[in-house]
């Protein structure tokens, strides 16, 4: 009996042994190697392949350069694919050294092509990285061929900045541009171009997951909010600024992207003037919201106290409508009362689901057509947003098959052509963010002329 004591404590002394070898390899094992592995390979990537991908020693911006390099030139399996791919940033094309004191990473949600938001993690040279990445790129789902395999991976990606070569920044000189792509770099199925990998938590073993506020803490949103919600004009940061720059040299019109819905920007505070402009309220331009009345005596164009389309303060819609002669039976043809004929050679607020139908039926050739009724300047951002839109989704038991679809187009195609290059830039992107999960819009002419 006192043998098979001994025999057993030798077996549990044994076990506790390899227990500890086991915890003391994975301290210095860092998801799959070594920190020492990580040097080594750091170091060599940096002496021997460093000087092929940026040949003549430019490498700002040059994120889609590494990727490229690493696909093509590197012959790597999964692993070290996965490892190569955190020694840069590429936002900046700085390197990111696996030893160098603090963080080089933090976990970061990107949108995809669909607006669906993704959780992961990202390797950055500095803070304001990870601020860009979330607001100017999107993710993308892409497959390489590997060494072991095909490896599909989340990328991060932009439109190819080569497609207006001129627009590109001066300070980035490591694009060849040939016949609008870019040479040196891959895209991904939708013509992007990648700038890096989207990391999932544990690299080495996970992908980026859907998004969940309730569970996901996405550390880098404690210290980009003042930058999100600035102007590319407005940011001070250095090679994040000629990233962000580059980022939107491929929108044809420079589009600034907007700002994630989870950092509450705070509206521009102005105060009211002589031309009657809101004090925080803007209009569908991003511009200070004007004034709809346009006489102070008339109080009866369903517009609040001050005359805006605000629905605050006893105002019920916001839609800015000239009521003319061509214009005057609107309420008739929306299936109210004949109230709009004593509001000829006034404006009135609107609401989008009698505009909407007044549009649908114009379409089907059920009444007149008519043109140049909207006051764009006067109808608040807000009307284009999920809250509002799905508010008047219908209207009064009269509304046809998909009006709202015809209304807001019918209002952003207009407000859009009659805006300037600011104005449509901004217009443009409030709409693609209102519809971009609403696949009824997306076949419409009105989406695909401004998506372009």
């Amino acid at each position: 009996m006192a043998k098979k004591f001994k025999l057993k404590k030798v077996h549990i002394n044994i076990f506790l042994f390899l227990l500890l070898i086991f915890f003391l390899f994975k301290i210095d094992n860092v998801e799959g190697f070594t920190q020492t592995k990580k040097k080594e390979l750091f170091d060599r990537f940096l002496s021997e392949d460093y000087k092929n991908i940026f040949p003549n020693g430019g490498r700002n911006s040059g994120g889609p350069m590494f990727y490229e390099y690493i696909v093509n030139s590197m012959d790597l399996d999964k692993e070290h694919f996965k490892l190569y791919n955190q020694f840069y940033c590429g936002v900046s094309g700085s390197i990111v050294s696996p030893n160098r004191k603090g963080k080089i990473s933090n976990r970061v949600v990107l949108e995809d092509l669909s607006g669906g938001k993704w959780f992961g993690k990202y390797y950055r040279c500095c803070v304001p990285c990870n601020c860009d990445i979330m607001r100017y790129t999107k993710v993308e789902r892409h497959t390489v061929q590997l060494s072991d395999g095909d490896y599909p991976h989340f990328v991060i990606t932009i439109k190819d900045p080569c497609l207006y070569k001129d627009k590109i920044p001066s300070e980035v000189t490591a694009f060849k541009c040939q016949n609008g792509l870019t040479n040196n770099g891959i895209r991904t199925n939708s013509g992007r171009l990648i700038i890096g990998v989207l990391y999932g938590i544990n690299e080495m073993e996970e992908q980026p997951v859907k998004y969940d506020p309730s569970i996901h803490n996405v550390d880098a949103d404690n210290f980009c909010k003042e930058r999100i919600c600035q102007n590319p004009d407005e940011l001070k940061g250095g090679m994040g600024d000629i990233f962000v720059l580059l980022s939107l040299v491929g929108e044809n019109d420079n589009s600034i992207p907007p700002v994630p819905d989870r950092f509450n920007c705070p509206l521009i505070e102005r105060m009211e003037n002589s031309e009657g402009t809101h004090n925080s309220i803007l209009n569908i331009y991003g511009e200070p919201l004007k004034k709809c009345r346009a006489d102070n005596e008339d109080l009866n164009g369903s517009w609040d106290s001050n005359g805006f389309c605000s629905e605050l303060d006893g105002g019920v819609h916001q839609i800015c409508f000239d009521v003319n002669n061509n214009t005057k039976e609107f309420s008739i043809h929306t299936g109210q009362s004949d109230w709009s004929l004593e509001r000829n050679g006034k404006n009135h607020c609107m609401c989008l689901g009698a505009w909407s139908l007044y549009k649908a039926k114009q379409k089907k050739g059920l009444i007149q057509k008519t043109f140049n009724e909207l006051k764009c300047e006067s109808i608040p951002q807000n009307s284009l947003t999920n809250q509002y839109v799905n508010k008047w989704n219908t209207w009064n038991g009269n509304e046809l098959p998909n009006q709202i679809v015809h209304g807001v187009n019918e209002l952003v195609k207009y407000c859009y052509n009659k805006g300037n290059y600011s104005q449509k830039r901004y217009l443009k992107n409030k709409y693609l963010s209102l519809v971009n999960d609403k696949i009824d819009f997306h076949s419409t002419e009105t989406y695909n002329s401004i998506n372009r």
